[in-house]
């Protein structure tokens, strides 16, 4: 029974000592494997997965802070001076405990009040003679949220200078912002992934170029024009997934380095929803190589088969 080379390979043979063991690609690994193609292949799918990073924490940030904002409104209470608005402040707090469907309320300090108009005044630049307006937290039941125009409607009759608001402004505003920064990540997404195959066709044809006294060799002991573009998707596919793996595990560490030195920081200062991230995002990184991978398959195995089509 006689044992011949695999379809896609070549044995190299020793005078003395018949065939070994080892077996060599038919098309030579330099230019189409090489380490440069795999570190741009590497930063390509680093940028690819921080921009997919951005979608889908952009969203989560999105959904987390409007979901909390639906749960509470802001009562303002305005006065004259500091003791009318400490006054109708108690008012205010007594009317809430009594009334069904508030879950809580607080009332911050004129301190607490001041701390939110430090990023416009600066710190401790608040006159002690100003008359900040009163702030009340307040939580409301589920049931409350359409109700709440009756609820504004007694709040008058007790207190006419306190007013509700209830974030809707704020919801519909961050819901938008929201919505145009994913559509922009996604967008950079797809442009990166535009990139990775304007690349692997470039160095496809590359190689084809460098390989061509081998490709016509091959052609003229029978290999078809499949047979030589699948022994490239191969290769440009090991590539592709070698590269992204890279790419997207440096991204991973970026995005919880990022986490940890950044924090809440940005948020608490602009009152943003804080960045963070979740077990999730990560699963969804895995899109990056495995996208990258039929890629980079797809557009060697076309390139390939339109260049040989165009030749042959």
């Amino acid at each position: 029974m006689s044992m011949e080379p695999a379809a896609d390979e070549m044995v190299v043979e020793d005078d003395d000592h018949g065939p070994k063991a080892k077996r060599m690609p038919l098309l030579p690994e330099a230019g189409a494997a090489g380490a440069p193609l795999t570190a741009v292949i590497a930063v390509i799918c680093f940028l690819a997965a921080l921009a997919l990073t951005g979608f889908f924490s952009v969203s989560k940030a999105a959904r987390d802070w409007t979901a909390d904002l639906r749960g509470s409104i802001t009562i303002q209470v305005k006065g004259s001076d500091v003791g009318e608005i400490a006054a109708n402040t108690a008012t205010v707090m007594e009317f809430l405990q009594g009334t069904e469907g508030i879950l809580s309320a607080e009332a911050l300090s004129r301190e607490e009040a001041g701390k939110l108009l430090e990023p416009w005044l600066g710190k401790g630049n608040l006159p002690a003679s100003l008359p900040v307006p009163g702030i009340i937290a307040v939580e409301v039941a589920p049931s409350m949220r359409g109700e709440l125009d009756g609820l504004a409607r007694s709040l008058a009759a007790v207190a006419p200078n306190a007013t509700i608001d209830d974030h809707g402004a704020w919801n519909a505003s961050l819901a938008a912002s929201a919505r145009v920064l994913q559509i922009f990540a996604f967008g950079v997404f797809m442009l990166i992934m535009g990139a990775v195959c304007t690349v692997i066709i470039f160095a496809a044809r590359a190689g084809l170029a460098a390989n061509r006294e081998v490709v016509d060799v091959l052609h003229l002991v029978g290999a078809t024009d499949t047979f030589i573009a699948k022994e490239v998707q191969r290769r440009f596919f090991i590539l592709g997934l070698r590269g992204s793996i890279i790419g997207v595990l440096a991204a991973g560490l970026a995005v919880v380095g990022a986490v940890l030195l950044l924090g809440g920081s940005i948020a608490n200062s602009y009152f943003l929803p804080s960045f963070s991230t979740d077990s999730g995002l990560f699963l969804w990184l895995l899109i990056v190589p495995l996208l990258t991978c039929l890629v980079a398959a797809w557009s060697a195995r076309t390139t390939v088969l339109k260049t040989l089509e165009k030749r042959f």
